[in-house]
């Protein structure tokens, strides 16, 4: 918006609103505009850098000023001070990027060089502000980052939580039993197995021949049955100590394995349950509702 009032018509709006300017400020700008329009531009300069010179401005109201600067960049360049010019139009559209000379009440070259300022202004204020939605962007980069981050650490303590270790501490006592005791305490099920199941067999077959074998001392076969009867208690009696020599033998073996491959802890995992106020969120993926009621209804996608 630009601004065509007059120095006058700035003064008499200051005091019909009752801006809170001090009296000696005030006319101190009413004398340096005086000397301005008198063309006395030295003695001009003087009063307005008396309000605006320095770090830190004399002048305390806003308009007053904005008002002082543009009359001492106009007075610079009317001293050929034309850097020091826009250096007072550079802090007036610093405080206020909005602000425009009027055309009329300026000669050419005062306009033409507060234009110059105000596009340096623009494309300085236009890169601070890339440079700051750049950050900002960076900063929302590195904070979806370490929110992954963060998930990633709950899920890798969720799982560790979960997961629970057990230990089971063998015996050497029971690794020296037979029928494969020791391989099952070593986990090693199928040779156990196998361990158990002929030592069985042979177990079986020892006692059976045995039984046999004894009850054949009740017998008193015929003359002629004799020769039968001897092979018969010849097979029991070898079948015996075959049977008894195959347990004995296969005995020894399972326990010698079962104490060369002996364990003495055995540690296993198993996973457990978290409570439900422990566990992160889980999202289901994109759902698609359907809501129905008196006056119609809708479909609605929820993520």
């Amino acid at each position: 918006m630009r601004r065509t009032a007059l120095s006058g018509l700035v003064l008499v709006l200051m005091a019909a609103f009752a801006l809170p300017v001090a009296a000696d400020e005030l006319s101190d700008f009413e004398s340096a505009r005086r000397n301005y329009d008198k063309q006395n531009y030295a003695k001009a300069a003087r009063g307005l850098e008396s309000l605006v010179g320095g770090v830190v401005p004399r002048a305390t109201s806003p308009v007053v000023r904005l008002e002082s600067r543009k009359y001492l960049g106009a007075t610079y360049l009317f001293l050929g001070k034309k850097e020091a010019a826009r250096e007072q139009f550079r802090a007036l559209l610093e405080e206020d990027p909005e602000y425009d000379i009027d055309p009329v009440a300026f000669p050419e070259a005062v306009v033409q060089t507060f234009q110059e300022v105000q596009q340096e202004v623009a494309a300085k204020r236009a890169r601070e502000d890339a440079l700051e939605a750049g950050r900002r962007q960076r900063e929302q980069s590195d904070e979806v980052e370490e929110l992954i981050r963060q998930q990633e650490r709950i899920g890798a303590l969720e799982e560790l939580a979960a997961v629970e270790t057990v230990e089971k501490v063998n015996s050497r006592w029971i690794a020296a039993l037979p029928f494969g005791i020791g391989q099952f305490q070593n986990q090693d099920r199928p040779l156990g197995i196998m361990f158990a199941v002929t030592e069985s067999a042979f177990l079986v077959a020892s006692i059976a021949t045995f039984i046999g074998h004894n009850s054949l001392r009740d017998e008193n076969p015929a003359p002629s049955e004799i020769d039968r009867a001897r092979r018969v208690e010849r097979a029991l009696r070898i079948g015996n100590w075959v049977s008894v020599g195959a347990f004995l033998s296969f005995a020894v073996a399972g326990v010698i394995e079962a104490e060369v491959r002996f364990k003495p802890v055995i540690r296993t995992t198993r996973k457990r349950e978290l409570p439900e106020d422990t566990r992160s969120p889980q999202t289901t993926g994109p759902q698609i509702r359907l809501e129905l009621g008196l006056t119609g209804g809708r479909m609605r996608l929820d993520f």
